[in-house]
């Protein structure tokens, strides 16, 4: 008497070689993202991750709520990228109210401080309507350099690096959290020496 096997699968011709050449294809894709995509480390005490990862726009534009990296302008001297959130697009508008309260589409995001931590005075942005390929970055701190001071700006799209993904805390290597608090700011210029 001969056994049969019941529930004995086949494979599809050629299905083991499908599988081969989709995981190879999948494990490129991951090392070009990877490579693409730049780790940065959060060097403001403004935000709860240690380091986020700009993943890239692939051509597209960001959109509102979208936290985001990007490198600042020249004469502001920052050694690092900024990470800020998308709240305002081509086409909206930017105003100033006599307080310096800075609204975007008339909602109301933040006051421009007068003077930085290290003391230099700050101009608020000038109001107006955002360009095309310009966005209007922002974080909530309230000694968030974004785009309610001038020196920022507006930000233009090609120094947008990509969307931020906030990467995991890794304890065991001392990455948990900010790695500056608010002890580590500058002091201001007429105490410095």
């Amino acid at each position: 008497m001969t056994t049969r096997a019941i529930f004995r699968t086949r494979r599809p011709p050629g299905g083991r070689r499908a599988a081969v050449v989709l995981a190879v294809m999948a494990a490129v894709a991951a090392l070009w993202l990877l490579a693409a995509s730049r780790v940065h480390v959060n060097t403001s005490w403004s935000d709860d991750a240690w380091g986020y990862a700009a993943v890239p726009l692939l051509g597209a534009d960001p959109r509102s709520g979208d936290r985001v990296l990007f490198e600042p302008p020249d004469a502001v001297g920052a050694a690092v990228p900024y990470l800020k959130t998308v709240r305002g697009l081509p086409e909206s508008r930017v105003t100033v109210d006599a307080d310096r309260t800075v609204s975007v589409d008339g909602v109301a995001l933040a006051r421009a401080k007068i003077r930085a931590l290290d003391g230099r005075p700050l101009a608020p942005i000038a109001p107006g309507t955002i360009p095309p390929g310009h966005y209007y970055l922002h974080a909530g701190h309230p000694d968030s350099h974004d785009s309610r001071y001038a020196e920022i700006g507006l930000v233009p799209r090609e120094r947008i690096l990509g969307r931020a993904v906030a990467l995991p805390d890794l304890p065991w290597l001392g990455l948990d959290g900010p790695l500056v608090g608010p002890d580590d700011a500058p002091a201001p210029a007429e105490t410095r020496r």
